[in-house]
């Protein structure tokens, strides 16, 4: 049997410092890498709001600028407020795009006949994305900030740096397009804005008071042969009755013009 002294000897063991010495440091590394890991979710999860919102502004700035390319008539040309409206088979979809305290904004609406030009203030359509600055111009026409005369708006120019910041870090991007208009020029007048009224004359046509501007504008009509036709009287014309095809040029106080055909469809009453 080995002698007391010997078993001593051959213990082994952490002292209490060791094992305070080894908890200490496995905190720290435990503490680092949880840093490390919640610095890495943290970007991971910033990357991706970036990402989508990178994505929504893309395709907003996709559908304005196939709407705008298309039968589209700007209603309204200023450096942080577009207004257009594009012809549907619901009727006349409106759509806004405007800039207000730091973001980007958009609404749209559908009506039949030809809309007003939007009134109610920018922010109260929908948030789609938060703009790294508003100083600088978000929309151009034809090179120039703003268009006093829309409809004869021939480019317009997209430009929109999206806020991307987060994470305690600070980051932007910004996206550009630009449409040219095959529309520019063209008044926003079809032949359901000319009123017929039949009489025992024949009819009597007129400007509908639906349409925008309607006191300023003129409206001549002629035949399918070029000829002037009808009586000129305050607010329309009388046109004969046998005559069933009418052409009325519409010109707007900025000398914009349309022409459209109307069908006329009385026989005297």
């Amino acid at each position: 049997m080995a002698p007391l002294t010997d078993l001593r000897v051959r213990e082994e063991g952490f002292t209490m410092v060791e094992i305070l010495v080894v908890m200490a440091l496995s905190m720290i590394v435990l503490f680092a890498t949880l840093q490390s890991f919640d610095v890495f979710t943290s970007s991971a999860s910033q990357q991706s709001r970036a990402t989508d919102a990178n994505d929504q502004l893309r395709r907003t700035m996709e559908r304005v600028v196939n709407d705008l390319r298309g039968a589209s008539v700007i209603m309204r040309a200023d450096a942080t407020d577009l207004v257009y409206r594009v012809p549907d088979a619901l009727g006349n979809r409106t759509e806004r795009l405007c800039v207000s305290s730091g973001w980007l904004y958009g609404s749209s609406s559908t009506a039949a006949g030809i809309p007003s030009v939007p009134t109610a203030a920018c922010d109260t359509g929908t948030k789609i994305a938060s703009l790294q600055s508003t100083s600088d111009t978000a929309f151009t026409y034809d090179g120039a900030s703003s268009s006093a005369t829309p409809a004869l708006v021939k480019n317009v120019g997209l430009t929109l740096s999206l806020d991307s910041s987060g994470g305690g870090r600070t980051a932007s991007s910004t996206l550009k397009a630009s449409a040219a208009r095959r529309s520019a020029g063209s008044l926003p007048i079809t032949d359901d804005d000319l009123d017929s009224d039949c009489n025992a004359s024949g009819a009597f046509l007129s400007l509908s008071a639906d349409v925008p501007n309607v006191g300023t504008m003129s409206v001549t009509y002629e035949n399918d042969g070029g000829v002037a036709i009808g009586t000129p009287v305050t607010g329309g014309v009388q046109i004969p009755e046998g005559i069933t095809h009418v052409v009325a040029r519409v010109t707007d106080a900025a000398g914009v013009t349309n022409t459209i055909r109307k069908d006329v469809e009385c026989s005297g009453t």
